[in-house]
C-alpha cells in the first residue's frame, strides 16, 4: 500500500440535515463510485471485497478550522480523557473553587491544533464554543459579527428545528398519524466559516483528483438527509497534502471520527459511544429493506493507548464493519478513524 493523506477545506452553503462524520461520508462517496467508477481505479466491487485489509479511502469527520495571524488551526474534538487525567489547569487550594472551574472546564469541547497536527494535550488549547465563536469571526465586518452574536449568543455551530408536513390529497390538509406535523432537527454553520475534513487513501487504488470529483458531487447533489430539498451542500476551497504524524510505540491516540476499534489490541480505552442506525441510498431505499443494522461505534476523541511493541503503521485505527444489511450482503461501514499521537505535557 502506498499510503497519502490529505486536508480538504469545505465551505458550507446550507444547514445540514446530517452531521459530516467520516463513516456517512464515505457511505456517500462510496455511491458515487458505484454510479460513476472513473472515480477510482478499481470497481467498487473490488474495492469493498478487499476493504478489511486494504483500505482504498478513510475519511475523517469534518471540523472548524480558522486562520490566527499567519498560521491555520484546526478545532478537533476534545480526547475524551478524565479530567483526572488532564490535570488541574490551575493551582487552586480551594475545594469550592476546584469544583467551579471543573464545571467550566467540561465546557471545553476544542482541542486547537496547529496545522503541523502533533500538539500538546493542556488546558491553554483546549477552549469552549464561545471562544471558538471569537477565533472564526475574526474576519467578518463588524456589524455581521454583532449580528452573529445576537442571533447565536457566541456559538459557532447551532441546531434549529424545522417544522414539516405531509399533505392529505384527499383533503388538502395535514392530520394524524402519517399527516401529522412534526420537526426536524437542522445544523447550521457560521457564515463564511470552512470545516476540514481529513482523508487518508491508497493512491494505488484512487487519487487526489478523483477524491475531489467525488465530494465535490457530494457538495452538489447535497449531502445527508433531506438533500433533495436543498439541505448539505458545501463546495471545496482547497486541498493540501500533509505529511501525518505517527504515533510511537505504547503512545496514545485519539480519534478523528467514529470507528470500531480492533479487538485487544489496546491497553485501554476511553470513549463515549455512538450507535450507528444506518439506512441506504439511491435504488435501494426501494428494496422494503432500506435500513442497516445499527452499529456500536466508539465517537470522536476516542483515546486509545496501544500496547508496547505495536507501532501504528497507518494512520488510521480500526475495523471494517460488514453484515449489517439483508439489502445488500456486500454492504460495508467505515469502521475505522483516522488517528492523531496524544502527546501530554
Amino acid at each position: 500500500m502506498d499510503i497519502s493523506a490529505l486536508i480538504i477545506y469545505i465551505k458550507p452553503l446550507s444547514a445540514f440535515g446530517t452531521l459530516l462524520k467520516g463513516d456517512t461520508l464515505f457511505g456517500q462517496f462510496c455511491w458515487q463510485v458505484a454510479e460513476d467508477p472513473s472515480l477510482a481505479q478499481k470497481e467498487l466491487t473490488e474495492l469493498l471485497d478487499s476493504y478489511e485489509m486494504h483500505p482504498f479511502v478513510v475519511f475523517s469527520s469534518a471540523w472548524p478550522t480558522f486562520i490566527e495571524g499567519n498560521e491555520r488551526y484546526f478545532a478537533l474534538p476534545r480526547p475524551e480523557l478524565p479530567l483526572s487525567i488532564i490535570g488541574e489547569p490551575e493551582n487552586i487550594s480551594s475545594c469550592a473553587e476546584r469544583l467551579r472551574k471543573r464545571k467550566e472546564n467540561r465546557a471545553r469541547k476544542w482541542f486547537i491544533v496547529s496545522r503541523g497536527l502533533n500538539d500538546s494535550l493542556s488546558w491553554d488549547r483546549l477552549i469552549d464554543d464561545n471562544k471558538l465563536f471569537e477565533k472564526v469571526s475574526v474576519g467578518l465586518p463588524r456589524e455581521e459579527r454583532q449580528r452573529l452574536i445576537i442571533e447565536r449568543k457566541n456559538r459557532p455551530i447551532i441546531y434549529c428545528e424545522q417544522q414539516h408536513n405531509t399533505i392529505n390529497r384527499l383533503t388538502s390538509t395535514t392530520g394524524t398519524g402519517m399527516f401529522a406535523p412534526y420537526s426536524m432537527q437542522n445544523i447550521w454553520f457560521m457564515p463564511r466559516m470552512e470545516l476540514a475534513i481529513f482523508v487518508a487513501f491508497d493512491s494505488n487504488l484512487i487519487n487526489i483528483s478523483q477524491i475531489k470529483a467525488g465530494l465535490e458531487r457530494i457538495g452538489d447533489y447535497g449531502y445527508g438527509r433531506d438533500a433533495s430539498t436543498g439541505l448539505g451542500r458545501f463546495v471545496i476551497s482547497d486541498i493540501e497534502k500533509v505529511d501525518w504524524p505517527m504515533a510511537s510505540e505504547g503512545q496514545k491516540v485519539f480519534t478523528l471520527g467514529p470507528c470500531v476499534p480492533e479487538k485487544g489490541r489496546f491497553n485501554s480505552m476511553y470513549f463515549q459511544p455512538f450507535t450507528r442506525f444506518g439506512r441506504h441510498g439511491a435504488q435501494l431505499l426501494h428494496t422494503g429493506r432500506p435500513f442497516k443494522n445499527p452499529v456500536l461505534m466508539a465517537s470522536e476523541g476516542a483515546v486509545f493507548e496501544t500496547k508496547v511493541g505495536d507501532r501504528l503503521s497507518r494512520p488510521w485505527i480500526g475495523t471494517a464493519i460488514k453484515g449489517v444489511s439483508k439489502a445488500l450482503s456486500e454492504t460495508v461501514v467505515q469502521g475505522y478513524s483516522l488517528v492523531l499521537p496524544l502527546n501530554q505535557d
